[in-house]
C-alpha cells in the first residue's frame, strides 16, 4: 500500500487488507490469489470514492 492509499482508508479497512494479504500466502490456487487481490483493490477503490465524496461535501459546505 502506498501512503496515499493509507490516508483515505479507515483502520478497519487496513486491518481487512492485512488479513487478505495473509490469506494470499495460504492460497491454494491462482483463482484464490486473484480473488484476494480483487477484494483488496475493491476496498481501496471504495475508500478513494468515499474520500472524494467527503471532499466534495466539504467544498460544498464551505461555500454555504
Amino acid at each position: 500500500m502506498n501512503e496515499k492509499d493509507l490516508d483515505v482508508m479507515t483502520v478497519e479497512e487496513r486491518k481487512v487488507i492485512d488479513k487478505l494479504k495473509m490469506e494470499m500466502l495460504n492460497a491454494v490456487s491462482l483463482h484464490d490469489l486473484r480473488f484476494y487481490k480483487q477484494e483488496i483493490q475493491r476496498i481501496k477503490e471504495q475508500a478513494k470514492k468515499r474520500h472524494g465524496f467527503f471532499k466534495t461535501l466539504q467544498v460544498a459546505a464551505e461555500k454555504l
